[in-house]
């Protein structure tokens, strides 16, 4: 996070400095200081790259290629989605709904389960809780170790769903984006291979982001699963409420 968002003027003297602390947890499963090193900037690396950066981006120690360290364990971001842990009421949610909610519920499953592109929105004012319709659907997939992404245009709606990203961090789309953006990943990254596993993408309060934000990872996603469906193929849950969106009157005045 230093490294991202405060730019630091030393990189090396950073690394310098907190190297000890950060290699402390691999020492004790690590024998030799150059495999500590690697394991360390390798762990580095998994964070920086679910955040849309890469350690060659800065002046870091590079990553050499050790047969000891297999493919798992530097996909951390693949990882982490399989151990998100969920409460325990989120997995009595699907026996909670009110018809209208189980109706999209199964739908949606339906979908999933027979490997079918679909596009849907959960059109709902606040208050009626289409959250909890999303927290059933998470719940139900992960529970069969399937990967469910959980993201929102903003990190207040991204935070109250399990393991929730915002669109910007998990599609690592940029805040300036126009008509032909993609986003800034490629087919080879742990992104990429995140996104061909996963199973459903929910996507909350979609009317608060740019049409172009949505093209541009429809684009991607094309791209990246090779597959000329919308959305490259997956099922994705959009949800909000348009009616929380204020019009936009350019040059208004008071």
């Amino acid at each position: 996070m230093i490294l991202v968002y405060c730019e630091p003027a030393d990189v090396m003297k950073l690394w310098n400095d907190i190297l000890e602390a950060m290699s402390e947890d691999i020492r004790r499963t690590d024998g030799t200081a150059e495999c500590q090193l690697l394991q360390t900037i390798t762990d580095i690396n998994s964070f920086l790259q679910s955040m849309g950066r890469s350690i060659n981006d800065y002046e870091l120690p590079k990553i050499e290629k050790n047969p000891k360290h297999s493919k798992d364990y530097q996909l951390r971001e693949i990882a982490d989605e399989y151990v998100i842990e969920l409460p325990l009421e989120e997995y009595n949610a699907p026996n909670k709904l009110n018809l209208d909610k189980k109706h999209a519920y199964n739908i949606i499953l339906e979908y999933v389960e027979f490997k079918k592109s679909g596009i849907f929105f959960i059109d709902g004012p606040g208050g009626t809780e289409k959250t909890y319709l999303y927290h059933a659907l998470l719940a139900t997939l992960r529970s069969k170790n399937e990967i469910a992404l959980a993201t929102a245009t903003s990190e207040v709606a991204a935070a109250i769903m399990a393991g929730g990203r915002t669109i910007y961090s998990r599609f690592k789309i940029s805040i300036n984006i126009n008509d032909s953006s993609i986003c800034s990943f490629s087919k080879q990254c742990v992104t990429a291979e995140l996104i061909r596993r996963a199973k459903l993408i929910i996507w909350n309060e979609a009317p608060m982001a740019k049409r172009e934000a949505i093209e541009a990872i429809d684009r991607t996603l094309q791209d990246v699963i090779r597959n000329s469906d919308s959305f490259g193929g997956k099922v994705i849950v959009f949800g909000g409420d348009f009616k929380q969106v204020l019009p936009v009157v350019p040059r208004a005045k008071n």
